[in-house]
């Protein structure tokens, strides 16, 4: 690559925020942690720093059903989760289309729908488990309200009703006597999967990534200066990152958000989402035609995508001169050169900017290291709940 080609796709990521003065360490993790300072002295900021109140630190309850609820952005999912040997068993499962995403809907509509799944399996179970990816504002009492609903959905009739007392309501209109019922949030509820399965440990860090991102920790409940007298003992924390406004965003962060859901809200979930990196690199390629920085027959071919996924890009780094259309397009070697210095930027933005949500988790409440001896140290564990596994930090 020549001088000048170098310095137009250096001034390309620039402007895109894919260069390493854009995406600096110190300064974006100092500027989620004054976020995250901001709410937990009672603020207004785009990063709620929510304490949950529940134990951190259970034993599992062996060959005792419980049935689990869990509602997102895109569906309402119900089974039956039994331990043995500490191993789940999940059978019974079932799904619906999570109301209030197609068409606007109350909350009510969600809650029948968590019954309408659940009740057959109340015969069995023991408990009954809600889990919930949306920022919740606990009461001291096990309950919550939802704070707010992510951009692709439109629900109603939620501000301030505890999630709970409301699903107790569905349950007396149906003559159903339901059994105890607990109230939790994602990334409370891997901080808990972490802790059955990695015991032993003062503080766990969670990340949430799929329909939602977030991030949690296990940290005193005092650190909440905005509440007083909040209960000292060790208690999950939910972060709502995903609602995070202070992000790197470039031009084509800007293009996609403005033709996307909700624009303005969820800025950090879309920067991440997986959805959406295909389409970063096709706009990001057509700002490099724009700067010449291709050929005419590499612009042309990128000019004519209208939609590109992350398995076509991925393709194409995996092989670059035999990995499917993309290799095809980007044939000429000059094109290629630029299509995968493009391709790495992308992706090291976003594993850079996941790294940043974990940095500014920790440095405030010092979970990262815990002493196992003299001159050792031991990181906790650190957990991913889309595939429900659970693993140690390496050192």
């Amino acid at each position: 690559m020549n001088d000048l080609t170098q310095q137009r796709l250096d001034a390309l990521l620039q402007a895109n925020s894919m260069t390493p003065d854009r995406l600096d360490q110190t300064t974006l993790s100092q500027m989620f942690l004054a976020q995250m300072r901001v709410a937990l002295y009672g603020g207004v900021s785009s990063i709620p720093v929510l304490p949950t109140f529940l134990k951190p630190f259970g034993t599992l309850h062996e060959s005792t059903p419980v049935a689990v609820a869990e509602i997102d952005d895109r569906e309402v999912r119900v089974s039956l989760v039994t331990f043995s040997g500490g191993r789940a068993e999940v059978t019974d499962a079932d799904r619906f289309p999570v109301p209030g995403r197609e068409y606007p809907a109350p909350l009510a509509d969600l809650l029948f729908a968590v019954a309408e799944l659940a009740q057959p399996l109340l015969d069995r179970a023991k408990a009954l488990a809600l889990c919930l990816p949306f920022p919740i504002d606990y009461d001291w009492q096990g309950d919550g309200a939802i704070r707010s609903f992510p951009g692709s959905m439109t629900v109603s009739n939620f501000a301030q009703t505890p999630v709970l007392a409301a699903l107790r309501e569905e349950w007396k209109s149906r003559n159903v006597t339901p059994p105890p019922m607990t109230l939790v949030s994602l990334p409370a509820a891997v901080q808990l999967a972490a802790g059955a399965l990695h015991p032993g440990q003062k503080r766990y860090v969670s990340l949430t990534w799929g329909s939602v991102f977030d991030l949690g920790f296990t940290a005193p409940g005092s650190i909440v200066v905005r509440q007083a007298g909040t209960p000292p003992a060790l208690t999950p924390f939910a972060c709502g990152f995903g609602h995070a406004q202070c992000v790197p965003f470039g031009l084509v962060d800007l293009i996609l958000d403005r033709d996307s859901y909700a624009p303005g809200q969820d800025l950090l979930l879309k920067m991440l989402s997986t959805e959406h990196l295909g389409d970063v690199y096709r706009l990001t390629m057509i700002k490099a035609s724009e700067r010449k920085l291709l050929t005419f027959g590499g612009s042309r071919d990128i000019l004519s995508m209208r939609r590109l996924d992350l398995a076509t890009m991925t393709e194409f780094l995996a092989d670059p001169q035999n990995g499917g259309t993309l290799a095809h397009y980007f044939r000429e070697g000059e094109d290629r050169t630029v299509a995968l210095a493009v391709a790495d930027a992308v992706l090291d933005g976003m594993i850079l900017a996941k790294w940043l949500r974990l940095s500014a988790c920790t440095p405030p409440w010092q979970p990262c290291c815990n002493s196992s001896g003299p001159g050792k140290t031991r990181k906790p564990p650190f957990a991913l709940p889309s595939t429900a596994k659970h693993f140690p930090v390496p050192p």
